[in-house]
C-alpha cells in the first residue's frame, strides 16, 4: 500500500505573505496621497493649477488654480514703498527749497559753502532712502522665512500622517492668514530738520568779522600812515 505525501499546513506563511502584500499596497497608496498633497501644497504656496486625481474614470474633480504667495509679497512691498518713498521725496523737496532760500537770503547761493550744504543734503537723502529700502527688504525677507517655516511644518505633518486633505486645509488656511496680515505703516519723522539753520548766522559772522577788520587802525610802518610835515 503506497502512502501519499502528508499535507503541510502553510496557513501561517500564507497569512504572512498576505499581510506583507497588504502593507505594501497600503504604503503605496499612502505615498500616492503624500505625493498628491505635496502637489497641492506647492500650488498653494508657489502658484499654479492643481488637478485632483479622478476617483473613477468618469468622475474627474475640477482643477483648481492658485495665485501663490509671491503676489502677496509683491503687494506688501509695494504698499510700503508707496507709503514711505513719496513722503521722503516730499520732505527732500521742501528741505531743498528751504536751503536754497536760506543761502540766497544770506548771499551765499553761489559760494563753496552752498555747494557743500547741498551735497550734504543729497547725501543725507541717499542714506535715508537706503535705510527705508533696507527696512522694507528685511520685512519681506522675514515674511518669506515665516512662509517657508509654515510650509515645512505642513509638509512634515503630511509625511507623518499621510492625510493629504488635512495638509491642504492647513496650507490654504496659512495662505489666507498671510494675505490678511498687513505691515505697520508709521509716518516718517522730520528727516531733514535744521538743514538751513545757521546759514544766516554764519553770514552775519562773516560780515561782522570783515567790519572789525576794516575798522582797525593800520599798524605802524604801513604805507597808509600819512607823512609828518616838518
Amino acid at each position: 500500500m503506497c502512502l501519499g505525501s502528508p499535507d503541510i499546513d502553510t496557513s501561517y506563511q500564507d497569512f504572512q505573505i498576505g499581510e506583507s502584500e497588504r502593507a505594501r499596497a497600503e504604503e503605496t497608496a499612502r505615498q500616492a496621497r503624500i505625493a498628491e498633497g505635496m502637489k497641492q501644497i506647492g500650488a498653494v504656496f508657489e502658484g499654479g493649477t492643481y488637478t485632483p486625481p479622478a476617483v473613477t474614470p468618469d468622475n474627474a474633480p475640477p482643477s483648481v488654480t492658485y495665485e501663490g504667495m509671491q503676489p502677496f509679497l509683491d503687494q506688501r512691498e509695494a504698499a510700503q514703498r508707496d507709503f514711505y518713498l513719496p513722503q521722503l521725496d516730499n520732505q527732500f523737496g521742501k528741505a531743498t527749497d528751504s536751503l536754497t532760500f536760506a543761502l540766497s537770503r544770506a548771499g551765499l547761493l553761489d559760494s563753496t559753502a552752498a555747494g557743500e550744504k547741498q551735497a550734504d543734503l543729497g547725501q543725507q537723502f541717499g542714506l535715508e532712502k537706503g535705510s527705508i529700502l533696507a527696512r522694507i527688504a528685511s520685512d519681506i525677507a522675514g515674511q518669506k522665512t515665516n512662509l517657508n517655516q509654515q510650509r515645512s511644518s505642513i509638509e512634515a505633518g503630511l509625511r507623518a500622517s499621510g492625510d493629504a486633505s488635512q495638509a491642504a486645509d492647513r496650507a490654504l488656511s496659512t495662505a489666507v492668514t498671510f494675505r490678511q496680515d498687513q505691515p505697520t505703516l508709521d509716518p516718517l519723522g522730520n528727516l531733514f530738520y535744521g538743514v538751513a539753520e545757521g546759514i544766516g548766522a554764519a553770514r552775519t559772522g562773516q560780515e561782522n568779522s570783515r567790519i572789525r577788520q576794516l575798522s582797525r587802525p593800520p599798524p605802524l610802518g604801513s604805507g597808509n600812515i600819512g607823512r609828518v610835515i616838518a
